[in-house]
């Protein structure tokens, strides 16, 4: 089979269960791996209405699954690898957190639902994604119908008249990148190799903010975007680094010009050689956005502060 992804848009849990618990209980009946990743109070509704088969359903933490657009999509690819047999599929009922986003995030999230269609098309997948209206922005609830193919309607399933194509949604997310800030940036100017990038990182990031159990990583994060660089972008880049009230951002410019075409979502071949600089960042990182055409490509890395 190929990708189902739905939207369920509920505004009572009588809707939601209408959906939830067929979606559910058809998955175990088939042997389908079943997770659900909902609000505490919908977890609680659908333990009682499944009864002793809940056992059999992975209820996880909504905020440990839906942490980076990066780290949920590669989660999905992971509990998807890890199918047994030729007819299991990945059944996901979620509810993502868009309560107290800014709207870069807000955006990010969205984009990410957009890209799911493309990046786990040909996967054994199903994906039934929770939104409450009595809770959520009527903005994120629209761009839901715009994000999903799909929407479930108890048992059954609608096309959503308001789908956009992925290509055209996600150029539509690539607005320019907000101004740098004018003061307290890190600069290096110009760099043709990796060390002194990663020395660069070492002095400043843990002072901005970035926590000390997250350098190593974030160095790893910035190596790789940085190495794209310099191999793709005339040899040399500069970097910037930066703190705002909820993340630091290290931005990378260089003068190559990318074919962004969901670059960084899409997993690369494993067997490949090259080809897993971008992938791996957006594991590490909260957001990565990335913008190209023009003078050449900008890339920036988030992470968030310690706290």
């Amino acid at each position: 089979m190929n990708l189902i992804h739905q939207a369920l848009v509920f505004d009572s849990a009588a809707v939601f269960l209408a959906a939830a618990v067929p979606f559910v209980t058809e998955g175990l009946h088939r042997g389908d791996t079943v997770l659900a990743v909902t609000s505490d109070e919908n977890e609680t509704l659908l333990r009682e209405q499944i009864g002793a088969d809940a056992d059999r359903v992975t209820f996880l933490p909504a905020a440990g699954w839906f942490d980076s657009p990066g780290r949920t999509l590669d989660a999905h690819h992971r509990r998807i690898d890890a199918l047994s047999g030729p007819t299991g599929i990945l059944r996901v009922l979620g509810e993502p957190i868009w309560d107290g986003l800014d709207p870069l995030e807000t955006s990010e999230w969205g984009r990410y639902e957009s890209v799911m269609n493309v990046a786990l098309a040909d996967s054994r997948a199903w994906l039934m994604c929770g939104y409450d209206t009595r809770t959520l922005p009527p903005a994120i609830v629209d761009d839901a119908r715009r994000t999903h193919p799909a929407l479930a309607i108890g048992e059954q399933s609608e096309v959503s008249a308001a789908f956009a194509d992925p290509t055209s949604y996600y150029a539509e997310r690539n607005t320019p990148l907000l101004p740098r800030p004018e003061r307290d940036v890190e600069w290096l100017p110009d760099f043709t190799d990796m060390a002194s990038v990663r020395q660069f990182i070492a002095d400043h990031a843990v002072r901005l903010g970035v926590p000390a159990d997250r350098l190593d990583d974030f160095t790893l994060a910035v190596n790789e975007v940085a190495t794209n660089a310099v191999r793709h972008g005339a040899g040399r880049g500069e970097v910037r680094l930066w703190a705002t009230d909820r993340r630091v951002v290290c931005e990378i410019v260089d003068q190559g010009r990318a074919q962004d075409n969901f670059l960084g979502f899409l997993r690369s071949d494993p067997q490949a050689g090259q080809g897993h600089g971008l992938w791996i960042a957006r594991q590490i990182c909260d957001l990565l956005e990335m913008r190209t055409g023009g003078p050449g490509t900008t890339v920036r890395l988030h992470i968030r502060r310690a706290s």
